[in-house]
């Protein structure tokens, strides 16, 4: 491995709660040429330090994917940088993608497709912003539809009917336990889904966090109350499994709307640069996507204008408001030679600039990039607590192991009461 490293941020979406962090942490760790990873389910991106030399964006790109996540790349604004659609008909497009030098691909690749999890719905092509509040829309609707056939479920269980002294009549002749089991099944099969998905994501990548340990709860209940009913009846738990998923997912749900919150500051940055700009071409002056300028275009930027990219202005004079990103309050004067920074103001003049800096090499997407990896950097508490919720889950599903096994093979109980 190289001496240099590279630190940049990805996205990740479709993170649903907190400890999905942990899995793509630990796929990503394992990987060639990979030394740190911080992700952030906030902000949906993961903060990577990789070797240059044996691994590349793409590669961390695909990683991701891996995991059944969507990532197009770097996370910087879609209209800084041009889509590269992957395959080598596009190569002419690509060379103006990278500016960092010294070998490290450093393009962003917005392509579009669907990735290869379950979670690539929620990608709605317009940020992060549009993919949480997806998402938490989503999470609600899953709560809702667990909450109202839990509740059914509950008047037909022994809660119903020895607590709460509801004696409802079973709908069609059939057995109580099978209306049971014929109301658990949306809660099961689509609520509850992501919870087993989740799981599943979690053990392939060697892990254990909260949702392993939420669906072995949900799911032992469940199968064990499906095997009674299917061998002839008995006391059945269709209640607790799924009561049990609709407080998770209410828990989930408000998460995921304070996470959308705390996520405005970054979009607020990603969305200060325009996405239009106008350059001077074969003699004639067009408007043409942010993301197509390159290095040495001449920029045309009008009064009221913002500027697009970073820039040396060569003809005009005026007065540029700055105060977006550097926080200056009076506005800066611009003559030939001066340098203009994306996404500022343009005031009263007309400027004429050659572009220095693009895409991923503005000063916008630089402080875009420091704002990211700040958020994703961990305090050593956070890396312990970490680590504890491993052991947390590994201690909570061995014990429940061996106190079932001892309450079925020592004590004189049946299965249902070493369930409970």
């Amino acid at each position: 491995m190289g001496t240099d490293t590279v630190v940049e941020t990805v996205e990740v979406r479709g993170l649903r709660w907190a400890t999905e962090k942990n899995v793509i942490e630990a796929v990503l760790s394992r990987r060639p040429g990979v030394v740190a990873v911080a992700a952030n389910p906030v902000a949906q991106t993961a903060t990577v330090t990789f070797d240059p030399d044996v691994a590349s964006i793409t590669d961390l790109r695909d990683w991701v994917r891996d995991c059944g996540y969507h990532c197009a790349g770097l996370s910087v604004p879609d209209h800084l940088c041009e889509p590269v659609p992957a395959g080598p008909h596009h190569a002419d497009h690509a060379d103006h993608a990278d500016h960092r030098g010294g070998g490290t691909a450093t393009a962003v690749v917005h392509e579009r497709p669907s990735g290869p999890g379950g979670h690539a719905g929620h990608d709605h092509h317009g940020g992060d912003g549009d993919s949480m509040a997806a998402m938490a829309a989503d999470m609600r609707n899953r709560f809702l539809v667990a909450l109202v056939f839990a509740l059914v479920i509950t008047m037909y269980s022994h809660i119903g009917m020895d607590i709460l002294g509801l004696h409802l009549p079973v709908p069609f002749g059939i057995r109580n336990d099978v209306w049971q089991l014929l109301l658990s099944l949306p809660v099961i099969f689509w609520s509850a889904s992501i919870f087993f998905t989740g799981a599943l994501a979690a053990l392939r990548a060697r892990t254990l966090d909260m949702m392993v340990l939420v669906a072995v709860g949900i799911g032992t209940g469940w199968a064990y109350s499906v095997a009674v009913t299917l061998t002839g009846g008995g006391d059945v738990f269709y209640e607790a499994a799924t009561m049990l998923a609709a407080f998770v997912l209410l828990g989930h749900w408000f998460e995921m709307r304070a996470r959308g919150g705390a996520n405005d500051a970054i979009r607020t940055l990603l969305n200060l640069a325009p996405a239009m700009a106008l350059v001077e071409r074969d003699g004639a002056t067009v408007e043409i996507p942010t993301g197509d300028v390159v290095v040495g275009d001449r920029l045309v930027i009008r009064p009221g204008a913002k500027i697009p990219v970073d820039g040396l202005v060569t003809d005009g004079e005026s007065e540029v408001d700055e105060s977006v990103v550097t926080g200056e309050s009076l506005p800066v004067h611009k003559e030939p030679g001066s340098t203009i920074i994306g996404a500022t103001i343009n005031r009263n003049g007309v400027l004429h600039a050659r572009a220095t800096g693009v895409g991923a090499d503005t000063a916008l997407a630089q402080i875009v990039k420091l704002v990211q990896e700040a958020q994703n950097s961990k305090a050593p508490g956070q890396r312990l607590a970490d680590r504890a919720a491993f052991w947390l889950v590994l201690v909570a599903l061995v014990g429940g192991a061996l106190t079932f096994a001892a309450w079925t093979l020592l004590g004189d109980v049946d299965t249902s009461e070493a369930l409970l």
